[in-house]
């Protein structure tokens, strides 16, 4: 089995040493270099690196409409193509080359939550379970048939990293298995409901900016959601603090005097009023510092009466 692979991240990057050990990956495709750190250096994505590794051959396309670029791939006369969030649609004069056509690895239970970001729109909307789904590629957005698909179950105070933990590993022998078995004719992909079909945005900066005028539970589900990336933040002395962990808390405040983002201290312990209750603020990380416990923060930055998250 000779397999094409199509993917960017680091998340890609550990599908694609997984896919090493169970068959020929004949080349990568993968996005451009691109500047970070103060002094703008390139920096090659983690797929890139990886393909290096292996003495992969890496092709990183501007655009994948080129012509040429289709003939040139076609030539590998791959089986199957794989796709681990590359970060482009994939069009129909690429994934239609192998014989088994192209399959896509969607960390959701598609069709639900189809588009960027599942993991965290479904911890942001509090979900108690989401999935991981193998789907073969067509031309509308993780429209295509399903291939193979499992559950996996979110706990209340996991974060997009400890789900995401817990479904590259999954994801990455479902792809394993899932080449196999459309290699074998073992499995038959089966047509999406799309009735049922929701779709998901990209996550912005401002989409994590907390309103403390809103329920706790909500408050603690996009903290949850945002971390490791971009993480929930909001601002306190005209300084931004990214919140890093929370919990709901049973204490309460009195929410017809007191506003929401008012900051209260007890036993060293840091709680926030909110639309309806408290929330336990665990970690959080003040502009240019690094994260710090509650205890750290009530320390030093001596909080008064009337102090608050704005």
């Amino acid at each position: 089995m000779k397999i094409g692979f199509f993917g960017t991240p680091e998340i890609a990057s550990y599908c694609l040493e997984h896919l090493i050990k169970h068959y020929e990956i004949a080349f990568v495709v993968t996005s451009p270099d691109k500047p970070k750190g103060r002094g703008k250096h390139l920096l090659p994505p983690p797929v890139k690196e990886k393909a290096l590794e292996y003495g992969i051959v890496c092709f990183q396309p501007t655009t994948l409409k080129d012509e040429q670029l289709a003939e040139t791939l076609r030539q590998f006369n791959c089986d199957i193509f794989v796709v681990v969030a590359y970060g482009k649609l994939i069009p129909r004069s690429i994934f239609s080359i192998p014989p088994l056509q192209t399959i896509n690895l969607h960390p959701s239970l598609l069709p639900k939550y189809r588009g960027a970001a599942p993991v965290e729109w479904a911890l942001y909307n509090g979900e108690q379970q989401t999935g991981v789904t193998v789907q073969r590629i067509n031309e509308e957005l993780d429209a295509g048939d399903i291939v193979l698909q499992s559950t996996v179950t979110i706990a209340p105070n996991e974060t997009a990293q400890d789900v995401y933990e817990k479904i590259l590993p999954l994801g990455a022998d479902m792809l394993v298995r899932a080449i196999a078995g459309l290699h074998d004719a073992t499995i038959t992909p089966v047509p999406q409901d799309h009735s049922q079909a929701t779709y998901c945005g990209k996550i912005t900066s401002e989409t994590a900016r907390i309103n403390w005028n809103m329920p706790s539970i909500h408050i603690h589900n996009m903290v949850r959601a945002f971390n490791p990336k971009p993480v929930a933040w909001t601002t306190f002395r005209g300084k931004i603090i990214k919140i890093w962990k929370t919990l709901v808390s049973d204490s309460s405040c009195n929410n017809s005097t007191t506003r929401p983002g008012t900051v209260v201290v007890q036993a060293k312990r840091l709680f926030v009023c909110t639309l309806d209750g408290t929330i336990e603020v665990m970690s959080l990380q003040p502009e240019t510092k690094k994260p710090m416990d509650a205890s750290a923060f009530i320390n030093g930055y001596r909080l008064q009466h009337g102090d608050a998250f704005e």
